[in-house]
Parts: C-alpha cells; structure tokens; sequence
C-alpha cells in the first residue's frame, strides 16, 4: 500500500490535490507580466529569484469564472513533464488548504459522468474528511501545443 503526499489547494467550492513531489513551492501573489496573443488561461510571466515562471489561472483552465487576483490568491509553483522536456509552472489557485498523506490505493478512478471536461486533467478522485477532492496529473495539465506556444511567447517577452 503506497501513501503519498499531497497538497491540497480550492478553486470555487472545489479541492483539488498535486502530489508534494511535484511542487517546488507556494508563494503569495506576485505580479504578471502578461503575455499577449495566448489562451486566456495562460495569464503570463513571474519573476521567482531570477527565474523566468509560466502562471496559469487554474479557475480558467477549469472553465470557472475569472475571479480578481487579492492577497489571498496563491501560486503553487510545480513541475510537469511534457514529452521529454521537464518544466516550472505557476497554478494560479484560490488559496492552498493542507498537505496530507493519501493512501493511493483508496484513490477512485474519476467518473465519466459530470467530469468530462476535466476527466483528462485527472489521476483520479478521493474523499477526505468527507470531501471530494480531485486528483490532478499536472503533466497533462498543458497541451505540447500549449507548452510550444508559451514557450515562444516566453521567448519573444524576453527580448
């Protein structure tokens, strides 16, 4: 039996979980720089010690409504495979509300019906403390045709 460890953030009234391993850090709010001519949910560029990071409004990705950025909101700052190439991104969420140990073999397979939009975002679906909380698989999270289009936009604003 294989326990792992989460983190646990909210978008809306929803839970979501990244596994621990994949995410670098949680910092509060910083200012964008927006990239222009890319998919709305792509809201640009941070500057994290130096370092070049990708934000993505998950509410966006998700299909929730856009909802003003406070000093509440919060990027999780993870990484993700895409093909070959390993990659930082930002996710753009509500708040982050705990880590906790998940015994993998509980998590559900995540049903077809009412999550079809976001079935291919997902490893799965578990109950914690009598909530559902959706699993995400974050190399899936961005599209190769994404991941090219930021990286050229991230090239093209560093000029």
């Amino acid at each position: 039996m294989a326990v792992g460890k989460y983190t646990v953030f909210t978008l809306d009234n929803e839970r979501y979980a990244v596994p621990i391993s994949k995410v670098q850090e949680v910092i509060r709010f910083t200012p964008i720089t927006p990239l222009h001519d890319v998919n709305p949910f792509l809201k640009g560029v941070i500057n994290l010690r130096g370092k070049i990071i990708p934000v993505i409004d998950m509410r966006l990705k998700f299909g929730l409504p856009e909802k003003p950025y406070n000093d509440r909101t919060v990027f999780i700052i993870v990484e993700f495979f895409s093909g070959e190439d390993l990659y930082h991104t930002g996710l753009i969420v509500d708040g982050v509300k705990e880590v906790v140990e998940i015994d993998e073999d509980k998590i559900e397979k995540t049903p077809e019906v009412g999550f079809k939009f976001k079935t291919k975002y997902l490893n799965g679906i578990i109950q914690i403390g009598g909530e559902m909380v959706m699993i995400l698989n974050l190399d899936n999270i961005l599209t190769t045709e994404e991941v090219v289009e930021l990286e050229q936009k991230m090239i093209v604003s560093q000029k």
